[in-house]
């Protein structure tokens, strides 16, 4: 494995620090792929949110490292919750981001780890094993796309210059939010100005592609902070930009997260800011 964007920070923890966080992540998806046609008992948590014992059971294999590595960090995971410290080092986990496609084999979806320091993202990674992907960054150390096989590149996002050529991702399943049934507010207003959608049921797939410019836009309307960090450091780091729906820089406690090119991202906001 290659961790070309490891080298970020001063000292030897920060790199250490990353090549643990990337670990991880393929860990993570290396046990996924295992049990890939065999996702174990499947039950809803809720309507339309459903959880596998290959998530649990993910979720127990990173939890575990973590807490023998880093005794002394704080952890917040999807399906064990936990808590962000004030002060000090966090990790966020999406054991298995896009566990509907996963149960039914569809390729997409991935794992997702992120470390907070004093509730600022500072590592991330995504590790899409189906695809052969892991994509990463690191605060001040850009953002890169590492293959199998070793070879690794870094990560920009696309070029596109407006809408009307842009391909947008967004979770379309959501329900009771304005614009994303109907074709109605400022969000429906913005698929209908796109090229193409993509809905692709893993937020963490979403983000990294749109940081290696396979998509331009991706669109949150909830905030699942281990799903969203990944996406705001990975496209941060790649050149774009990654806010709450009003344009204030994406946080914790955000409503939600839009993150593309900063033109597109302008030509969004303005949108958005008109249906107010």
């Amino acid at each position: 494995m290659s961790t070309s964007g490891s080298s970020a920070g001063a000292g030897g923890e920060p790199s250490e620090l990353h090549e643990f966080v990337c670990d991880l992540a393929l860990r993570a998806g290396e046990f996924q792929l295992s049990r890939y046609d065999r996702p174990g008992e499947i039950r809803e948590k809720a309507p339309k949110d459903i959880v596998t014992e290959v998530d649990l059971l993910c979720e127990d294999l990173m939890v575990s490292r973590i807490q023998e590595s880093y005794p002394e960090d704080s952890i917040l995971s999807e399906e064990r919750g936990g808590e962000i410290a004030e002060t000090g080092r966090t990790w966020l986990l999406d054991p298995v981001d896009g566990t509907a496609n996963f149960a039914r084999a569809n390729p997409l979806f991935c794992a997702c780890v992120s470390v907070l320091e004093d509730g600022e993202v500072v590592h991330a990674a995504v590790a899409a094993p189906r695809f052969g992907d892991l994509y990463h960054a690191s605060r001040g150390g850009g953002a890169f796309r590492d293959f199998d096989g070793g070879r690794s590149e870094p990560l920009e996002v696309g070029k596109a210059e407006s809408l009307e050529y842009a391909f947008v991702g967004a979770d379309l399943s959501f329900t009771g939010v304005t614009g994303t049934t109907g074709g109605g507010g400022g969000i429906g207003r913005i698929f209908d100005a796109a090229w193409q959608l993509r809905a692709l049921g893993s937020a963490g797939i979403r983000g990294a592609w749109v940081a290696a410019g396979y998509l331009d836009v991706s669109i949150g309307t909830r905030n699942t902070v281990w799903d969203y960090a990944p996406t705001a450091l990975l496209v941060s780091e790649a050149g774009g930009l990654a806010t709450d729906l009003s344009g204030e820089p994406w946080a914790l406690d955000s409503d939600g997260l839009i993150s593309a090119n900063p033109l597109l991202h302008a030509e969004i906001l303005q949108i958005l800011k008109e249906d107010s």
